[in-house]
């Protein structure tokens, strides 16, 4: 095993791991910057309770997407997939915090260790998978240069 195999599995285990345990962290938590006056309401948005919930599940099937692609031994398949699912999970964490007015960073409600750890997961697939993809496209243009 070469180093930069090595590299890249840490990258896309170590995203996984952070993916799947960030889901199941809560994403928002009070604003512990608001003053002690203010009115906070008393509803419950999803991601603030500890567990799976409904875009959980989602999140966690992008990540078996990855597992399931390391299997096949096709390297562009592998880090395709890999770099979608990192741009589209960082895309999906932005998407929620905007999602609604008590959520953001100088709201109500901010984002908590479950968010952040997601975030930080989906940027390590998306590094993982882009450090994988130029090598593939180079090979795959050796192939199809040696095959004219």
């Amino acid at each position: 095993m070469t180093n930069p195999s090595l590299r890249d599995r840490i990258l896309v285990g170590g995203g996984i791991m952070t993916v799947s345990v960030g889901t199941y962290l809560p994403w928002l938590k009070t604003n512990p910057n608001l003053p002690p006056d203010a009115e906070i309401p008393t509803v419950l948005l999803p991601g603030m309770n500890t567990g799976f919930e409904a875009f959980d599940f989602a999140l966690l099937g992008l990540v078996g997407l990855v597992l399931l692609s390391r299997v096949s031994s096709r390297k562009r398949l592998q880090s395709i997939v890999t770099l979608l699912t990192g741009v589209g999970t960082v895309l999906f964490c932005v998407f929620y915090l905007s999602g609604s007015s008590l959520t953001g960073f100088n709201t109500t409600f901010v984002p908590g260790l479950g968010w952040y750890l997601t975030v930080f997961g989906g940027v390590l697939l998306f590094v993982a998978g882009g450090r994988q993809l130029p090598s593939v496209i180079q090979s795959s243009t050796i192939i199809s240069s040696l095959n004219d």
